[in-house]
């Protein structure tokens, strides 16, 4: 089971297993392909293991991708075509080995500017605290924390008008409901 709430300040998940975080992230990429904004730079924080590429995971599923779902925690960037959207996962947890702001160099090295500057896609970037600037410009940060041995809170916050449209679809309802 699990329970929503939504706030001026965005919106909470508390989730009670695995399932049904991949299920709810899941039932949010849908609904941002149907309702949401045409391109959308998504923050993904938390500690280690919190649940950071499994939410992409649940995200990739839900759109109906049937491959396997690496973390890009070694190749940095990875991308998925999914017919009238772009999903490209980033991890910058490896970014620098100091774990020091990475700096533009690093970033360019990625081709972050080239997918940020494509239509319909969703970038959806774990760590982005590594890279300040980028962090700064998110649509939308995504914070899952610890709640429990399965339970995770996860919370989406707006930080643009982008954002805001993305939590609105979702408070407009379309298939986003508590568990």
């Amino acid at each position: 089971m699990g329970e929503s709430v939504l706030a001026r300040a965005g919106l909470t998940f508390r989730l009670d297993s695995e399932a049904i975080l991949k299920a709810r992230a899941g039932e949010i990429a849908r609904c941002w392909r149907d309702l949401g904004p045409d391109s959308l730079l998504v923050g993904l924080r938390g500690e280690l293991g919190a649940g950071k590429t499994t939410w992409v995971r649940g995200m990739l599923e839900g759109l109906g991708y049937p491959g396997r779902v690496p973390s890009p925690t070694y190749t940095l960037v990875e991308h998925y075509a999914l017919g009238t959207i772009t999903v490209v996962h980033v991890d910058l947890y490896r970014l620098t080995a100091s774990g020091e702001p990475a700096d533009a160099l690093e970033l360019e090295s990625l081709g972050l500017r080239d997918w940020l500057a494509q239509s319909r896609t969703w970038l959806l970037v774990e760590w982005p605290e590594r890279a300040p600037a980028l962090a700064a410009r998110c649509d939308l940060t995504i914070g899952i924390e610890f709640a429990g041995a399965e339970r995770r809170t996860v919370h989406l916050q707006p930080r643009s008008a982008a954002g805001e449209l993305a939590l609105k679809g979702l408070a407009e309802g379309a298939e986003v409901h508590s568990s």
